[in-house]
């Protein structure tokens, strides 16, 4: 974090969450989506919130199918964020792609939520 410094890190999560937001509007606002984060960069974070009305199910995909880890909020939300020392551009674009496959092909609801918890 040193080495990287505070600003560099802050224009990284800025920057990846206006990725993920234009990946949203390309693949998943088709899709049923609504984004529950608000476009003005100073007026969010390092997270975007993705809602759905299968998102829990979705979620429990996304772990079990996807291997992309989301944070599930009630009664709708699906949280995404880029940890910016870790997290390439690229994975947060596999990470999405990931998502629109999983919802496009309806493969999310082959997957039991059945004793899932909420993360």
């Amino acid at each position: 974090m040193e080495e990287a410094g505070i600003a560099a890190i802050e224009a990284k999560c800025a920057k990846g969450t206006e990725m993920m937001i234009a990946l949203f509007d390309a693949w998943l606002r088709e899709l049923g989506f609504e984004l529950g984060t608000p476009r003005d960069p100073a007026r969010r974070g390092g997270h975007v919130s993705l809602l759905h009305p299968d998102a829990f199910q979705i979620s429990v995909a996304m772990r079990t199918l996807a291997k992309v880890i989301p944070d599930f909020r009630n009664p709708n939300a699906i949280r995404l964020a880029i940890s910016p020392l870790p997290t390439s551009y690229v994975e947060v674009w596999d990470g999405f792609a990931r998502l629109r496959d999983l919802v496009a092909s309806g493969e999310f609801t082959k997957v039991s939520t059945s004793g899932a918890k909420v993360l």
